[in-house]
């Protein structure tokens, strides 16, 4: 059982973007950061000024700032997605908002007397690193039906060995053999016109949880070690719709419903190591390093469902089947590397900036009873290295408030990008303000952040990709004490 799944996923049976190895692997690899609301507001560049617990997922030798313990915690980070579809012409709008709470910190930081040494510090709590929430919906008339790739497998395999999606079919009539055949099928809606509607609901995150270990050397060189656990929870839901555009229905079919559902759970390891240097007072300079994200064990859970709608007195309403897999494998995702530059305006705030590497093509998929070469080398094939620049700035306003702006962008991960036309290439682009109130003991922080991206998203093979242009505006807030 476990093996056919496998084939299944590996030869693409069913034909969908959401079961190909290749995508989960690029999926589970992508990290868009998350945290308090100052390293929000301010372009993400902390891992370069340091002293903000949502930097040590970038840097952790930001924990080398620390001369005080703190606690942070954002219990509050609204997110409202909008997106764009275009698919075969046809456009739609889909709105959604989501509640998620993205960061808690502990940082201890410990003064050591009579020594270059000035501190130690030690760091521990969770950093959202990727939010997958998201719902979007797609309208259009396709060049080939569903059932047209699950027609083309099924031919040459008698009736009574059809297995999953083709099983589906022919249970609910989808399909069926022609006259004096048992291996060679038909459908009505294969090279049918046909009215397709597609609702594809996202959730889930990773969240990372990590413990950092740092250290202050003469108030020059910041250096910072840690070992964090990724926890993966993703749960992707699809209804495709498909009835015939010019007719009531196809030899007594109105229309059909295919459900697919598709569930992963796994924890990882990484380790990063990194360091600030500030050979003047005015100057920082930095770099760290992730190595890949080693996901041990993901438990992989899918189900299809199928059903079919008829108006032939004496055939009931509906024909329903469906089937279930579920799978584990491995993944070791790519190593990623920083550097960044911050320039302190004596006390009245800061301008830095972060440039950030990683290369897709590095990510790789493992198995007891499988060793998924052809995900592997499709990998290779379709994706490649991505750029991020962050850029951020906080002023003082006052000694107790202070305001942040700050600009990211992602370059596309696709190996081929200049092939998605109109820019649909994964690349992002994201805008940031801020807002502060810290005392001796108290800060509380607010961020607004706005991003747009332009991507496309595969409902199955050889149709053309849904286009997707999303904006995405939250808002965050933090509160922390120093003691």
């Amino acid at each position: 059982m476990k093996k056919y799944w496998i084939l299944l996923l590996c030869f693409g049976f069913f034909a969908s973007s959401f079961a190909q190895g290749d995508y989960e692997a690029f999926r589970f690899s992508q990290i868009d950061y998350m945290g308090t609301a100052r390293y929000l507001g301010a372009g993400g560049t902390f891992g370069t000024v340091g002293g903000d617990f949502s930097g040590l997922s970038t840097n952790p030798a930001a924990i080398g700032l620390y001369k005080r313990h703190e606690v942070s915690f954002t219990p509050m980070m609204l997110s409202f997605f909008k997106d764009n579809t275009t698919y075969y012409g046809t456009s739609n709008f889909t709105q959604n908002p989501k509640y998620t709470v993205p960061q808690c910190g502990l940082v201890i930081a410990t003064s050591i007397d009579n020594s270059n040494w000035k501190a130690w510090q030690f760091g521990f709590g969770y950093n959202r690193i990727m939010d997958y929430n998201n719902t979007f919906r797609a309208d259009g008339t396709p060049d080939a039906s569903f059932i047209s790739p699950i027609l083309a497998n099924a031919n040459g395999i008698n009736y009574n060995q059809l297995t999953a999606d083709a099983m589906l079919a022919w249970n609910t009539w989808l399909i069926d053999t022609l006259r004096g055949q048992t291996d060679r099928y038909f459908s009505p809606f294969n090279d049918a016109n046909l009215n397709q509607t597609a609702i594809v609901k996202q959730s889930g995150a990773i969240d990372e949880m990590s413990f950092t270990f740092g250290g202050n050397y003469n108030d020059k060189l910041y250096l910072g070690i840690s070992l964090a656990i990724p926890f993966l929870d993703y749960t992707e839901q699809t209804v495709l719709t498909e009835s015939p555009a010019d007719a009531d229905d196809l030899m007594g079919i109105t229309s059909y419903k295919v459900r697919t559902t598709q569930r992963d759970r796994g924890a990882g390891i990484n380790a990063k190591i990194g360091v600030i240097y500030q050979p003047i007072n005015f100057l920082r300079l930095s770099a760290g390093i992730q190595t890949p994200t080693y996901f041990w064990k993901i438990r992989d859970y899918y189900n299809r469902e199928m059903t079919s709608y008829w108006n032939i007195p004496g055939i009931s309403d509906n024909q329903h089947h469906e089937y279930t897999y579920s799978y584990q494998f491995a993944l070791s995702t790519p190593f990623r590397f920083n550097v960044g530059t911050a320039f302190l305006i004596n006390k009245r705030g800061f301008i830095s900036a972060e440039y950030e590497f990683n290369d897709y093509r590095m990510a790789t998929l493992y198995a007891n009873d499988y060793n998924f070469s052809d995900e592997n080398n499709m990998i290779r094939e379709k994706y490649g290295i991505c750029h991020s620049v962050r850029v951020g700035g906080e002023v003082n306003l006052t000694p107790k408030f202070a305001l942040r702006a700050g600009y990211n962008f992602k370059s596309s991960p696709y190996l081929n990008s200049s092939e998605w036309s109109e820019g649909f290439n994964g690349s992002a682009h994201y805008g940031s303000i801020g807002f502060g109130y810290r005392n001796k003991f108290l800060f509380v922080d607010l961020a607004y952040i706005l991003k747009f991206s332009k991507d496309n998203y595969t409902l199955y093979q050889p149709t053309a990709p849904v286009q997707i242009k999303n904006t995405t505006h939250r808002v965050a807030a933090t509160i922390g004490f120093k003691f």
